[in-house]
């Protein structure tokens, strides 16, 4: 699922352990697995995916 950084932050990280047991949120660029769409006209990437989760139907 493509999903702009802000979105993605607010979903569960199955990945991620807290050690008292709490759910852990999705990192976004701060994960090393995180792999943006494309850049726009900009240089600026706003949209991508957790690459563990493989890559989406329509993703370039």
């Amino acid at each position: 699922m493509m999903l702009p950084q802000d979105e993605a932050r607010t979903k569960y990280c199955p990945h991620l352990k807290a050690e008292d047991g709490k759910i852990r949120l999705c990192q976004g660029v701060q994960c090393m697995m995180w792999r943006f769409r494309y850049a726009d006209k900009n240089g600026d990437h706003d949209e991508g995916y957790c690459g563990l989760a493989g890559k989406p139907a329509g993703a370039r």
